[in-house]
């Protein structure tokens, strides 16, 4: 199922313990900001996501408040048990935000139990995440995120 987390656009898939976010805002409020990761964080606390695909291709660049913010406040709250994956996709181009992201993981190593990935494009994620051991659920995920992806462009966002 698609959602609109304020500022990210999620997909969720019980079925497959599945979750995907993707920033989808025109400008970068830290208000917005922590509350859209905020609604993330209430989906990943229910402990029903085992892979995760965070994409950060629309993403402005982070700044320092949101980095100490992500540190002391959003990542211990997304380290929950049931997380297993977690796939970070950034565009090449992106090397503030890359950057910026390793140094987290980094701060953050101590509440992370589970894997990360990197990846530039978002089909290599999906299949470490879901292909290898579903390639059906796979196909139906990436045919519901085009759909909407169609939506978003007929309607301006």
């Amino acid at each position: 199922m698609i959602l609109s987390l304020f500022d990210f656009i999620a997909q969720y898939s019980p079925e497959v313990a599945f979750l995907r976010i993707q920033w989808r805002a025109d400008t970068h409020s830290m208000a917005r900001f922590q509350t859209s990761l905020n609604s993330v964080a209430y989906l990943l606390e229910q402990g029903d996501v085992r892979d995760f695909i965070i994409d950060l291709h629309e993403l402005p660049s982070i700044s320092i408040e949101d980095q100490m913010w992500l540190t002391t406040q959003w990542m211990p709250r997304v380290s929950v048990p049931a997380l297993q994956q977690v796939g970070l996709v950034l565009p090449a181009r992106d090397v503030y935000n890359q950057l910026v992201v390793e140094s987290l993981i980094h701060l953050g190593r101590h509440l992370m139990h589970y894997d990360i990935q990197f990846f530039h494009h978002l089909p290599p994620a999906l299949d470490w995440l879901v292909g290898q051991y579903n390639p059906v659920a796979e196909a139906e995920l990436e045919e519901e995120w085009s759909a909407i992806g169609t939506t978003l462009k007929v309607t301006g966002r």
